[in-house]
């Protein structure tokens, strides 16, 4: 079959006339791995053909019955370390790798069923994995991990092999921006005050960073750890997740080389199997003396689906199907861990994964003079309180004077409008035509700042806007405008609702939004709000640009806003035209993550965006009105 693992796994589900064939297919690509796996956990082929069998017919459980919905490899051989771990309390301890044995007793390993990707419950790296959807999590294990090849590794999760390349470098983002996340979510008050310098040493390992934040490294077994893995994100990812996923035998398992005759033992262990070797093959009675295996979540007497095992366990053969089993046939090359060289995607300025979190460098140089011409727009007077700019038109009194016989008459003015001027060098744009995988929207600006997709349901595309429910979000991977400096933002929006605030556009900053373009319900109309310092509450002091009121639910607006750091004020523009001007008399930078709908405030998600969205634009400079104008218009 030609599906994908996730379509695979779906036709299982289905209990359809094909699931039998989608369990083999299942099976041919992945219970080799398993059972290669189990044969250095166990001390004899008979017990690592059961363990192996146990675990397969655990993990599929697991997925069928929607207990996880991650990558299958890793779940699999997740669940070999949590058979494993119950025969290490019971009678067949003696049937386990002594090493292994002992690392159970050690840490008390089950392996926790909640997730996808099982890993040390006390593992941050297993934890950000499992947070990851299962496109992002196949590419990343089997890239980095079992280092296959990009064509096997598309055919796992249904794309093309030109494609795998691109997709790893997103997963590895998602990966540490997941990673980031986790960290943060459990840390204590010290933690965070110290969360930036220990996100900006992992990068950078500067000597200046080290002198500020070693004392609490010393101190903090969680961040120090923190600042080794988020290295090997970067450098070392595949033994990062081997370690942590399988903490016992993972590394090994990455780097081994599987001949031909592990991969070629039957798809699963058991007599009267034709076509394949009988290799582990187990008497129908059992594999000891000591008596029936013992009963474990997921295996026991009972096989997959509920069906009675016996001989020649399959478990597709098992939900009904008859025949022989097929033998795999694919030759694993090169299952070294590939240190992932991320010098092209991981040019890093301390933002959040890649763009890192810690500095607060953009694309494009900012504009430090002024964006308008005395000819394109009259500087607008600066008062305490807010005014309207406004702008005249200069016009004759006297018509023009008739061209002498002599002279050839002047051409004839054109009656059609100029075209707008063209807005370029944007830093980001978001056109949400598509969603690249189940949780990418690429950047359309060629600058590779695509956003990742967030919500208990992600939002995806429809016809060209994204439709967002108030939980939902798009964030970058670090900011993507230097907001101590010029910058302008702009969106297409339609509002569900207007009896409550929303954020359409913003930037975090350490604990709040360090601006939002959005609307206010108090007011009912549209403002670009830019704090007037770095503060915890997003409702603090700020500079507010505003439109008058009158906001309507269903009604498609354009808005830019802009922070002129030249002429210190900020702007805010609604279908291209100016509706405010405000002052403004200092800044600062955000090095957080640009998000589209919603806002940040105390930390915590703030003003979520209930509407659509569409045509999202940063730059790095102050936009003119003229630009506002062909923004609105080419929207």
């Amino acid at each position: 079959m030609n599906l994908s693992d996730a379509e695979l796994l779906r036709l299982v589900r289905a209990r359809g006339e094909t699931s039998v064939s989608a369990l083999h297919e299942l099976e041919q690509r992945h219970f080799p791995a398993v059972r290669a796996f189990a044969a250095v956990s166990a001390v004899h082929p008979h017990a690592a053909g059961e363990l192996a069998y146990r675990a397969w017919q655990a993990a599929l459980r697991q997925q069928v019955d929607g207990g996880a919905g991650g990558a299958v490899r890793p779940c699999a051989l997740s669940w070999v370390l949590r058979t494993a771990s119950g025969w290490a309390r019971g009678n067949h301890r003696v049937a386990l790798n002594p090493q292994l044995a002992a690392w159970a007793d050690a840490t008390g390993a089950m392996m926790p069923g909640d997730s996808a990707a099982a890993g040390s419950p006390f593992s941050l790296a297993a934890r950000a994995f499992a947070g990851l959807p299962y496109h992002s999590q196949t590419i990343l294990w089997h890239q980095t991990v079992e280092g296959d090849d990009s064509a096997l590794t598309g055919r796992l999760t249904g794309t093309g092999p030109g494609e795998v390349s691109l997709l790893l470098r997103r997963a590895l983002e998602e990966f540490y921006s997941s990673y980031v996340q986790v960290l943060r979510d459990g840390m204590h008050d010290e933690c965070l005050r110290y969360h930036r310098l220990v996100l900006a040493y992992a990068d950078t390992r500067s000597a200046n960073i080290a002198t500020e934040v070693a004392p609490h490294l010393e101190r903090c077994a969680r961040c120090s750890g923190a600042v080794a893995d988020l290295g090997s994100v970067r450098y070392d990812c595949g033994a990062l997740l081997a370690q942590a996923l399988l903490p016992w035998g993972g590394p090994k398992h990455a780097a081994r080389g599987v001949n031909e005759d592990v991969t070629r033992v039957s798809l699963m262990p058991g007599a009267d199997m034709t076509g394949t070797a009988a290799t582990g093959a187990l008497p129908a009675g059992g594999w000891t003396s000591e008596g029936p295996m013992p009963a474990y979540p997921g295996a026991g007497s009972q096989g997959f689906a509920g069906q009675a095992t016996g001989k020649g366990r399959h478990a597709a053969l098992a939900a009904g199907a008859t025949g022989s089993a097929r033998t795999n046939g694919r030759r694993r090359a090169d299952l070294v861990v590939r240190c992932t060289a991320l010098a092209g995607v991981c040019t890093v300025g301390a933002a959040f994964a890649f763009g890192f979190v810690g500095g607060s460098t953009t694309g494009n140089p900012q504009s430090k003079g002024p964006s308008l011409s005395a000819k394109e727009e009259p500087a607008p007077v600066k008062t305490p309180s807010p005014s309207r700019a406004t702008a005249t038109a200069k016009s004759t009194s006297q018509p023009p004077p008739k061209p002498s016989k002599t002279q050839a008459p002047s051409p004839e003015p054109s009656k059609t409008r100029p075209s707008p001027p063209s807005v370029g060098n944007a830093a980001v744009q978001w056109l949400f035509n598509k969603a690249d995988g189940p949780s990418v929207t690429p950047d359309s600006s060629g600058n590779g700042k695509d956003g990742s997709l967030f919500g208990a349901s992600r939002p995806r595309p429809v016809n060209g806007v994204l439709p967002l429910d108030g939980s939902q979000f798009v964030a970058s991977q670090g900011p993507l405008v230097d907001t101590s400096s010029s910058f302008s933002v702009s969106a297409q929006v339609k509002l569900n609702r207007t009896d409550v605030s929303q954020t359409v556009v913003s930037q975090d900053s350490s604990e709040a939004s360090a601006f939002m373009l959005r609307y206010d319900a108090d007011e009912s109309h549209w403002e670009m709000r830019i704090p007037e310092r770095d503060a915890e509450d997003a409702e603090a002091e700020a500079d507010e640009a505003a439109s008058e009121s009158g906001v309507r639910a269903g009604e498609p607006t354009h808005l830019t806003g802009v922070y002129d750091d030249a002429a210190d004020e900020v702007r805010l523009y609604v279908d291209g035209r100016l509706a405010q001007t405000v002052a403004r008399e200092s800044d600062f930078a955000s090095s957080e993550r640009f998000i589209v709908g919603r806002g940040l405030s105390d930390n915590k998600f703030f003003q979520g965006l209930d509407g659509t969205v569409d045509d999202v634009q940063a730059f790095g400079k102050a936009i003119s009105s003229a630009e506002a104008r062909s923004l609105a218009q080419k929207s």
